[in-house]
């Protein structure tokens, strides 16, 4: 998965490169890619609030080699408050910053609302499967979790959609509701793991297990499951799975409603879904570990059909065949798997390593937002205007 995301980072900066050939100059060491309808909105607000390209500019402060100090701040009048380009150390003026023309980049004071609005990317694409889903837990849950289930749904959606205004005090009192509903979706999860655990354990699987598709036939032997994929498919429709989703958009809500990006903010959010996760997954890897034993057994009758011993009903060309089937089933599932719970962690995990290197550049361009890391051994001789956690 990890290099997934390499090659998908180095395409989507390709296809920048090439539409703007001055964009290298900016962007030095690019470490994520997002675009999103998030992102898309951030651009227009940028548009708006400073027009398009040629009707303002961005700057960045340069110092000059071996400079030290920081800049003087204007103390009386109209401008009180803001910084000069003066640079000053102990009390004393001792020398002068320049301003660099920086055709695009993005001004740090817009930070919060580029984190806001951009960072967990997916949260927003998801919102329409969460509100959705509710659908199918109106057939599957009791009265009480799914009033509760939707009502955690209208919650969390509520809180995104708030976002935009950027109103501080109802981002505080979203929080507030925000982390009540998640705390009752992680009770509502454990529920529903229980009986998760107990409609596992009345489709048992074989010992040694083999999807449907694989064309063995079993003389004479009665088999706990005929169709076990089909059983692990049922299975990965549980509201569990709902009610995991909720939980994950909960824990994003969270971190951005309160603003807090600290790694060991976003560590201990993920924590929490990973711990969910586990039970969950714990499940399925029993039911994995035996269609693991199917393949094995594939491979013993290939093996002895090449060492000249006879396998009744089987040719070489049959086991392969069933062999690839099998493991093709085995693919499949697990990347069913991988979307429903460890793709739900993937945004904090990718969060984490962008706010672990504490310094970097954010540039908007196309719709899009670049993280880009900031040449720390050349801050001594040239500061940059970037985010710092």
């Amino acid at each position: 998965m990890e290099e997934s995301h390499k090659k998908d980072l180095q395409l989507a900066i390709k296809v920048q490169f090439d539409k703007h050939p001055l964009l290298p100059t900016l962007v030095k060491n690019p470490t994520h890619y997002l675009q999103s309808p998030w992102t898309q909105l951030i651009s227009q607000q940028l548009q708006s609030q400073f027009g398009t390209r040629g009707d303002s500019a961005f700057y960045r402060i340069v110092f000059s080699p071996g400079a030290s100090g920081e800049l003087m701040t204007i103390q009386k009048g109209a401008l009180a408050g803001l910084q000069t380009t003066s640079v000053v150390e102990g009390g004393r003026i001792t020398s002068v910053a320049a301003l660099e023309k920086v055709d695009g980049q993005i001004a740090p004071n817009l930070m919060p609302m580029l984190l806001t609005m951009g960072a967990l990317k997916s949260i927003h694409a998801r919102l329409s499967y969460i509100t959705d889903i509710c659908t199918d837990i109106r057939n599957r849950q009791i009265a009480g979790d799914k009033a509760k289930l939707e009502r955690i749904s209208e919650v969390i959606v509520d809180c995104f959609e708030s976002l935009s205004e950027g109103d501080e005090r109802l981002n505080e009192d979203n929080l507030r509701r925000v982390t009540s509903n998640t705390d009752d979706c992680y009770e509502i999860l454990i529920t529903l793991l229980d009986d998760l655990v107990v409609q596992h354990k009345e489709k048992e699987m074989d010992y040694e297990s083999f999807d449907e598709h694989t064309g063995i036939v079993f003389y004479g032997e009665q088999r706990k499951l005929n169709r076990p994929t089909e059983a692990i498919r049922e299975l990965m429709q549980h509201s569990v799975f709902a009610a995991y989703e909720r939980y994950a958009a909960g824990r994003a809500c969270q971190i951005v409603l309160s603003g807090n990006y600290a790694p060991s903010n976003i560590g201990r959010h993920t924590r929490a879904l990973e711990r969910v996760r586990h039970s969950i997954r714990k499940v399925f890897d029993e039911r994995m570990e035996r269609y693991r034993r199917g393949v094995e057994y594939f491979r013993r009758i290939i093996d002895n059909l090449h060492h000249g011993y006879q396998q009744s009903n089987w040719t070489v060309e049959a086991a392969q065949s069933a062999l690839d089937k099998q493991i093709s089933a085995i693919e499949k599932v697990e990347g069913e798997l991988y979307a429903l719970l460890d793709a739900r962690i993937a945004d904090f995990e990718d969060l984490a390593q962008i706010f672990k290197r504490g310094k970097f550049q954010i540039l908007v361009i196309d719709g899009a937002m670049i993280f880009s890391e900031v040449n720390v051994p050349a801050l001594d001789s040239e500061k940059e205007i970037s985010a710092e956690v």
